[in-house]
């Protein structure tokens, strides 16, 4: 693996691990403040752009403890400054209902495709597709 490769990767996981420690400025400074545009596997479900998006993504640092994921089947190509992954993504927590003091076991699983471009001498996100998958439609889950 090349080092724009493992830099990419590297981001990739850095976004997952700003998810599972909460940390909004990490999450933030990963993605492309020129455009980020979300495909979102759970509602709303049409094309969430910049704030909007972010919003989205930032909402599951809120409403999810204890989360882990995988990161499976990992495909990624460059281009120049621009890089693209495709991989089967499952994540676990506890979705908390804040009102009521209680939650529920929470899984995620989707095929995902995550659109990088370099700026600044580093990978930022500039677009996410997540699609809902069962384990009995993947081969590696």
């Amino acid at each position: 693996m090349s080092a724009l490769e493992n830099e990419a990767v590297q981001t990739l996981t850095a976004v997952l691990e700003a998810i599972k420690n909460k940390d909004h400025a990490k999450l933030l400074e990963l993605h492309s403040n020129k455009g980020y545009t979300l495909f979102n596997d759970v509602p709303p479900y049409q094309l969430l752009e910049d704030e909007m998006a972010l919003r989205l993504k930032l909402s599951l640092l809120n409403q999810v403890q204890d989360i882990s994921y995988q990161i499976r089947d990992l495909r990624l190509n460059i281009y120049g400054d621009v890089a693209y992954a495709t991989y089967e993504l499952e994540m676990n927590g506890i979705l908390v209902y804040q009102y009521r003091f209680e939650g529920q076991r929470w899984v995620r699983r989707a095929r995902c495709t995550t659109i990088m471009v370099r700026e600044e001498g580093s990978w930022k996100i500039v677009h996410e597709h997540f699609s809902h998958m069962d384990a009995s439609s993947s081969a590696t889950l």
